[in-house]
């Protein structure tokens, strides 16, 4: 089971590398820009799965994400919950949340601040802050394809069973899109922070989608979550995911 996470952390690993790579090219593939995005983007999410049989299981997801840009100003808030029963007994509850503000500076390159909040005990996270500065380039951006990538510096404050981590950090992420139909997408989002008191205490998170519309309100959204800890608490896994395919409403505005 161990060598099956690492391998899927080395995939998702390579997948991010590629992207930072390849991105120049895509650039020069898919020339033309896109229409300016929307003033205010909000959206909604919800997830239930209900089994019942041999064993009675259900699977509780809700999320929503609010983004507004007031020039040059880019601010955005998330919030994601996930919980899972089986015969009455609860076996996962997790909530992640993050809000960010970026000032651009020209076109392509913005300065952002940015914090990031999770609980998952069952993961062995009683509370998770991350408190981060730095900067953010938009690689490319076409009606295809869009890649920004951020570096920045911060501080991480990690409440555990057994122990607490303080620590600066370092970080890469990327946010990337791609625009398969008028009517669908696929997003990938990883992140690698690495506490600097500690080599061995590195993290990676992704979250990588495929949106489905069904009309100008309502998507279809299949969704991977992963979270990878080098060193979790003692009794603990490195690795976490979550697989939901979620009802999504969004509503955007110009002004």
């Amino acid at each position: 089971m161990t060598n099956c996470r690492a391998t899927r952390y080395r995939f998702a690993s390579s997948i991010f590398l590629a992207l930072l790579a390849h991105g120049p090219q895509a650039l020069a593939q898919q020339p033309g820009a896109p229409p300016p995005p929307p003033r205010l983007e909000a959206t909604a999410q919800f997830t239930f799965l209900d089994t019942n049989g041999n064993a009675d299981t259900q699977s509780l997801g809700a999320g929503g994400n609010l983004i507004w840009r007031p020039d040059p100003w880019t601010n955005s808030t998330k919030l994601i919950f996930a919980q899972t029963e089986s015969d009455d007994e609860l076996n996962a509850r997790s909530v992640a949340a993050a809000f960010r503000a970026a000032r651009a500076l020209n076109p392509r390159l913005s300065v952002f601040g940015q914090y990031d909040f999770l609980r998952d005990v069952f993961a062995g996270v009683d509370q998770r802050h991350v408190t981060e500065g730095g900067l953010s380039f938009l690689t490319f951006d076409t009606p295809l394809h869009q890649l920004r990538v951020d570096t920045a510096l911060g501080y991480l404050n990690e409440r555990r069973p057994e122990d607490t981590v303080d620590s600066a950090t370092v970080s890469l992420a990327a946010a990337y899109r791609l625009a398969i139909s008028t009517t669908s997408e696929f997003t990938y989002d990883p992140r690698f922070l690495q506490p600097l008191d500690d080599a061995g205490r590195s993290k990676f998170d992704h979250i990588a989608s495929l949106t489905v519309a069904l009309n100008t309100i309502l998507s279809l959204k299949l969704s991977h979550i992963l979270r990878y800890s080098a060193e979790p608490p003692v009794g603990f896994d490195t690795t976490d995911s979550i697989t939901a395919i979620s009802l999504v409403a969004k509503v955007r505005r110009q002004q």
